[in-house]
């Protein structure tokens, strides 16, 4: 029989994974918040070109993706030693949106939190009909709206242009 503090101890980890999971809250401009998780439909990728923050970075992702978390980090890392505050999204495309919050700790510092609704292939093909659905996708896209695409880490001299 296990001890009591034990069982104790193991559910109040489970607990904590649990509220972790939950609900996604990131830190922004010094400020705590919850993230809204947004659908990213075959609509979407049009808005955000035409009306969307600059300067900007997508992340295109999915759950199983080891590489992502690591690239994502260096993206969030890049304006650190400038004054340049860019808005870091992160698509998932295999995930729906009850279960997107599990993925979120993987990307800290996220500003935006957005699901594929819809049918997949299509909605990536209003993104690049070239992409060959490989991750991490990345779209930098500067403040006076240049874009750059990438699969995989973007270059130190990618990211210095699209913080320029």
């Amino acid at each position: 029989m296990k001890s009591p503090l034990n069982l104790l101890t193991a559910l109040t980890i489970g607990l904590a994974g649990f509220a972790v999971s939950a609900h996604a809250t990131e830190q922004h401009g010094g400020t705590s918040r919850t993230l809204a998780v947004k659908p990213f439909t075959d609509g979407t990728w049009a808005t955000l070109l035409r009306s969307g923050p600059r300067p900007a970075a997508y992340m295109f992702t999915t759950t199983y993706c080891s590489a992502c978390p690591a690239v994502f980090q260096e993206i969030r890392d890049a304006p650190r030693k400038r004054k340049v505050h860019p808005e870091l999204m992160v698509i998932l495309m295999d995930a729906d949106a009850s279960h997107a919050h599990r993925h979120a700790s993987h990307f800290k510092g996220m500003t935006q939190l957005y699901v594929f609704e819809g049918h997949e292939p299509a909605i990536r093909s209003t993104i690049d009909p070239t992409w060959r659905n490989i991750t991490p996708y990345v779209v930098l896209i500067d403040r006076l709206g240049h874009i750059q695409r990438v699969v995989g880490s973007p270059t130190p001299a990618s990211l210095r242009q699209w913080l320029e």
